[in-house]
């Protein structure tokens, strides 16, 4: 979408970092007084995402789960499309960067269950051996 004169939205996300798989929420403002036909959602630039705008919204949410891929420069902004299939654009709002890194597994999650499921039950017997002797021990 390239830039217009129509008053640009506001953009809002709801993190500025993020981890592989989670979901980030996207949320694109217009003015009360512009009326929009279509939302665009931009990344880097260039058109994402867009849905259509409903008439008498000023607000519009979209959810991205995201990748490492989905790093890069946010921005919104909408278009307008009059009786005669005029189309205007909005100016883009202000971006907004987002950072996307690889999700990091706690130390539980990095051995296959078989194998935390072993040195779990291994533990227990022989902190039940050692209680044991310490039992007779005082007997």
């Amino acid at each position: 979408m390239s830039p217009g004169d129509l008053p640009a939205p506001v953009f809002y996300m709801n993190t500025f970092h993020a981890q592989d798989n989670e979901q980030v929420f996207f949320h694109c403002s217009i003015d009360r007084h512009t009326p929009a036909t279509r939302i665009v959602f931009c990344k880097d630039g260039v058109e994402a995402y867009s849905m259509r705008a409903q008439q008498g919204q000023l607000s519009y949410f979209m959810v991205l789960n995201v990748t490492r891929g989905s790093s890069g420069t946010y921005t919104c902004g909408y278009q307008h499309r009059n009786e005669s299939n005029w189309v205007r654009s909005s100016a883009l709002s202000a971006s907004r960067n987002l950072t996307v890194t690889a999700r990091h597994p706690g130390l539980l999650h990095t051995f296959p269950a078989g194998i935390t499921l072993g040195v779990a039950a291994v533990s227990i017997v022989l902190l039940a051996a050692a209680s044991y002797c310490a039992v007779k021990k005082d007997e």
